[in-house]
């Protein structure tokens, strides 16, 4: 008699509600970094064009009352007039400069030796 393995799905069984409910809640609480003037933020996208380095950009709130939203992290791959295109895993995302609250440059760390 062959037994036929149901891969992943015999393991749904084992996550109960409460461990469902740890993961949601141990996911990062997203928060307000330092607002940068124009200046700063213009040398730093200036250093990630030159560099081809990885930036992590927070945009602005459109309500002052509005929680943060997910960092967006990628590299520049145009700029026009205003408008500058960030290519990250989900394609290209445009995003307008003076949408920019805080954005830093990440160098990326090689894995190998």
């Amino acid at each position: 008699m062959d037994y036929q393995d149901r891969g992943m799905k015999k393991w749904g069984g084992f996550l109960l509600s409460e461990h469902t409910e740890a993961m949601k809640t141990a996911e990062p609480l997203l928060t307000w970094k330092k607002s940068m003037t124009t200046e700063a933020i213009e040398n730093v996208l200036g250093s990630a064009m030159t560099h081809s380095s990885m930036l992590v950009i927070q945009k602005k709130p459109l309500d002052p009352e509005a929680a943060p939203e997910k960092d967006i992290i990628g590299r520049i791959s145009g700029v026009e007039n205003n408008t500058i295109y960030i290519r990250n895993s989900e394609g290209i995302i445009p995003l307008s400069f003076s949408a920019i609250r805080n954005v830093e440059e990440r160098s990326v760390e090689k894995w190998y030796k």
